[in-house]
């Protein structure tokens, strides 16, 4: 018997090495690519919408593409901000990159004040790379019918002057275009409502004329998916920190803080998740913990123009107009692909419990007690505990399992033992040695909810819960739609973009939609030493 135990002790052993040794390779993969992406090339972000002028609750449309090098870059993640006049952010989103590949879209609050913004979009590490390449942006003009701008609306301010048009169709007539005369190569066109606030509209401007400053940040590759920071002030640096993410699935990770007081944590093939909890495993208090913000920070230049937006009361009936035109939702369809983290925290469970196929007891303990029988309850100064049975040795371990709701760790076993599990729906149990990083617990005993929503498990008190948002989903949508109106469709054609893509064949297609006014064909070119370049025509389409 003495020699089984020893032979299992031998190959337990050699199961940290490997683990090990397979962390090793593991970063080791890491630090190469990182390599790769921050030596000679930089990362160059490019991107496209269909129009620039929107109501809040809208949809910005945004095709982007990043290279690196000429080669399409190893970023996974994409970002893309909202800044106003006073280089504040007013939102963000994450958006997958495929094959440096992403087409996504940014949705406006519904509370935004109405005025011009800025849209940038940029990758974890290629504004500081090159911030020129790094950094693509451009105008949008938001209204919102709920919040005129400042000063209200009547002013008598300057306004663009109104481009003058160059021909006029009329409803349902075929729409045709001037050939681009630009040698460059082309970029991205569209055909889409002129914006009569926003002069040089489509126009991406460089960053060497809008930032006078870019803070610098320690270069963090998005190499397999979002990195979440964590700035811990006054850290314990032999403290484990416990991160755990949670929606459509859920997972937990552990990390120790750096030098500087920061957790960094690779979130990796998890993609959608809408919440994120950090704990210390002693339930001890963790002052001005903050989740860091993977955004730029920037400060204009002082002579740097961010137009000023002015609407005036002869605006408002076309105003109102355009509003129920934005209400007409274009088709696409969302696809949430599957998260290619399979598991909670990456462990094979030795026996499964589902609770409905058991009598349901009102508290844990009673559920442990009467059929988990590799799991036993103890009581010590008067508080519960878990034991469970090593089965790679036949013997009880002496300190508690990892314990787990929905990926969230759980340190009161006293508080567990008399919850109700009514919103139970699964129980995990590993009944040997489970290795997370650097720590080694004693078994796992993992509980599954019916909504991923800790089964209204209560939050540990000195527990940090925040509001975090993974990856949008992957989008597919028909970019052809917008050429020709929906044949079945019961309501007026009031579409406000009548093309948008890179391939001119298409344009033979666009038809005038009900909707009245001046609409504007532009287009954007690269030349040969990169500088983009927009040419716009303008037209009428009248009733």
């Amino acid at each position: 018997m003495s020699n089984k135990i020893r032979l299992m002790r031998e190959v337990m052993m050699m199961t940290k090495v490997w683990i090990f040794l397979l962390l090793l390779i593991g970063v080791m993969s890491m630090e190469q690519a990182a390599a790769k992406q921050t030596g000679m090339e930089n990362e160059s972000v490019s991107f496209s919408t269909p129009k620039t002028l929107y109501f809040t609750g809208e949809k910005i449309w945004i095709d982007a593409a990043v290279l690196l090098g000429e080669n399409p870059t190893t970023s996974q993640v994409l970002y893309a901000e909202l800044v106003n006049r006073d280089s504040k952010s007013m939102g963000y989103v994450k958006m997958p990159l495929i094959d440096g590949k992403s087409f996504n879209y940014f949705q406006l609050k519904n509370d935004l004040p109405s005025d011009h913004y800025l849209l940038r979009v940029y990758t974890r590490i290629s504004p500081y790379l090159d911030q020129e390449l790094g950094i693509a942006q451009q105008f949008v003009t938001v209204i919102n019918p709920s919040s005129p701008p400042t000063g209200g609306v009547g002013e008598s301010n300057i306004r663009p002057t109104p481009p003058r048009a160059a021909g006029s169709f009329s409803k349902n007539q075929k729409i045709t275009v001037p050939s681009s005369n630009n040698s460059g190569a082309k970029v991205q066109m569209g055909i889409s409502l002129a914006n009569p606030y926003l002069t040089s509209e489509q126009e991406q401007i460089s960053s060497s004329r809008a930032y006078e400053s870019l803070r610098k940040k320690d270069l963090v590759p998005e190499l397999f998916g979002h990195i979440v920071e964590v700035n811990v002030p006054n850290a314990m640096q032999d403290a484990t920190y416990f991160i755990s993410v949670h929606g459509t699935q859920s997972a937990l990770f552990t990390d120790i803080p750096n030098a500087d007081g920061r957790v960094l944590v690779d979130v990796g093939g998890l993609k959608h998740w809408d919440r994120l909890i950090i704990q210390l495993e002693d339930g001890a208090e963790m002052p001005g913990i903050e989740v860091v913000l993977p955004l730029i920070e920037t400060s204009f230049r002082p002579g740097f123009d961010f137009p000023k937006l002015s609407l005036e009361e002869r605006d408002l009936p076309r105003l109102e107009q355009l509003l129920k035109a934005s209400r007409v939702e274009t088709y696409y369809s969302e696809e949430y692909l599957r998260d290619s983290m399979e598991v909670v925290v990456g462990f094979v469970a030795d026996h499964s419990y589902n609770l409905d196929d058991y009598t349901r007891f009102d508290d844990v303990e009673t559920v442990l007690r009467e059929y988990v029988p590799s799991v036993m309850v103890r009581t010590r100064d008067k508080k519960k505990e878990f034991r469970l049975v090593d089965e790679a040795v036949k013997r009880m371990f002496d300190t508690n399992p990892l314990i787990l709701v929905d990926a969230m760790p759980v340190f009161d076993s006293n508080l567990l033992a008399s919850f109700n599990p009514k919103f139970m729906t699964r129980l995990e149990v590993l009944n040997r040695e489970f290795y997370l990083n650097q720590r080694t617990y004693h078994g796992v005993l993992s509980w599954s909810s019916y909504e991923n929503n800790f089964g209204l498990f209560p939050l540990a008190p000195s527990a940090r819960f925040f509001d975090y948002y993974g990856l949008q989903p992957k989008i597919e949508m028909d970019l052809s739609q917008f050429s020709t109106p929906d044949q079945n469709q019961r309501y007026p054609d009031w579409r406000t973009v009548l093309y948008w893509g890179d391939d001119s064949a298409g344009l033979s297609a666009v038809q005038a939609p009900d909707l009245d006014g001046l609409f504007i064909f532009w287009t954007r070119t690269v030349d040969a030493s990169g500088k983009a370049q927009v040419s716009r025509n303008f037209f009428s389409i009248v009733r």
